[in-house]
């Protein structure tokens, strides 16, 4: 199923992702995030209701393992007997297979490595190297070389991202398969839209610092926390064309090369033009020609790779190293929400996760803007 073809789901993701980039009051985003999330589920429940049992349980069957491990089955007991108001820890194969079902549909989720920290709410970072990392003496002379580096212990136990899993009543008798595949679904496409627009254009306030925001722009609250400005948008693609293109992106490509420190950096097959799902076949057409063999062939230079990201507002682009950002995760955990839905027939239950994402230092990234073609 392509959710990005459920319409009022596309719609109410329109405004959540709107809201963001307009800066909207932080409960003004959760209040549209939760209602887009609800939409979609009740569409998928819509859209599967159409179909007989027979086509469902084929659907169902062919995003499934064919068999469930033991910490699955138990997780799933608890589920169809009622979770309460204990958190369920998911098992560690559903995460995985979460991961792998929003990498498919958003790419940047791909590109981005995330490192499973489990319950463990601390990330180690680390400050880039500098200064004389290695001293030539005398053989027998005393060692004068160190590295230089201030490792940093980040807490990231307030980065608590909660997706709502939308689950027919009907369906918590329909099979543990056919439930590891609905929650799946809702859990993945949940995490991935609330994620990836964080990655992009997060502040930093209990979310990760996304790739867009100026990290000299810090500005700490009475508490500590610590949220960041936007980048100017320094990299102009307006005129951009095959012919130009090397010239044009150069400078952003030498100012990415060396760190903030003034050490210079290996980027080489790791650079990302990002840019939003309106922009994309705009762009890439820009980068497509037809060759003596009749083939259509799209390439940008220096090895740059073109991604869709529905994190990025329109006419505006995001180059970026993709090996210089820290991300990690926590645990998955399921709870029974205890509310009710409009739809009576729908158990809402909500999967609260935790992640830390922060570019390496300013020169990670450089923020560009382009013009439209009408």
């Amino acid at each position: 199923m392509e959710y990005g073809k459920l319409p009022n789901y596309s719609a109410a993701l329109s405004k959540y992702t709107n809201a963001v980039s307009e800066g909207a009051d932080e409960k003004e985003q959760a209040k549209l995030y939760a209602s887009a999330m609800e939409i979609m589920g009740s569409e998928i429940v819509e859209k599967l209701g159409e179909k007989t049992n027979e086509k469902l349980s084929t659907l169902m069957a062919s995003k499934t393992e064919s068999t469930l491990s033991t910490n699955e089955v138990k997780f799933f007991n608890e589920v169809t007997s009622g979770v309460g108001n204990p958190e369920v820890i998911l098992p560690l194969e559903i995460v995985n297979q979460v991961f792998v079902e929003l990498k498919e549909a958003h790419p940047l989720l791909d590109i981005i490595k995330f490192q499973n920290m489990g319950l463990n709410l601390r990330a180690l970072t680390t400050d880039s190297i500098y200064g004389d990392a290695a001293v030539w003496g005398e053989v027998f002379g005393d060692i004068q070389g160190q590295l230089k580096q201030v490792f940093h212990q980040t807490d990231f136990s307030q980065n608590k991202l909660t997706a709502y899993v939308v689950i027919p009543k009907d369906a918590l008798a329909n099979g543990y398969d056919w439930l590891k595949t609905f929650v799946t679904i809702q859990i993945s496409e949940a995490i991935a839209v609330a994620l990836e627009t964080a990655l992009v254009q997060g502040d930093g306030k209990h979310k990760p610092v996304g790739l867009m925001k100026d990290l000299s722009k810090g500005t700490a609250d009475a508490d500590g926390l610590v949220t960041y400005g936007d980048k100017e948008a320094t990299l102009d693609l307006s005129a951009m064309t095959p012919q130009n293109a090397a010239q044009v992106l150069a400078p952003a490509l030498k100012t990415m090369a060396i760190n903030a420190k003034g050490i210079p950096v290996s980027i080489d097959g790791h650079v990302k033009l990002l840019v939003s799902p309106a922009d994309y076949y705009t762009v890439l057409a820009q980068f497509t020609s037809l060759n003596a063999y009749g083939v259509y062939t799209s390439t940008l230079p220096f090895g740059i790779t073109l991604v869709s990201s529905i994190g990025v507002p329109a006419n505006k682009s995001v180059l970026f190293v993709d090996n210089r950002y820290w991300s990690y995760m926590g645990n998955m955990t399921l709870q029974e929400f205890d509310q009710t839905l409009a739809l009576q027939d729908l158990q809402l239950y909500t999967s609260k996760s935790f992640y830390y994402g922060k570019p390496y230092d300013n020169n990670a990234s450089v923020v560009g803007s382009f013009n439209t073609p009408s």
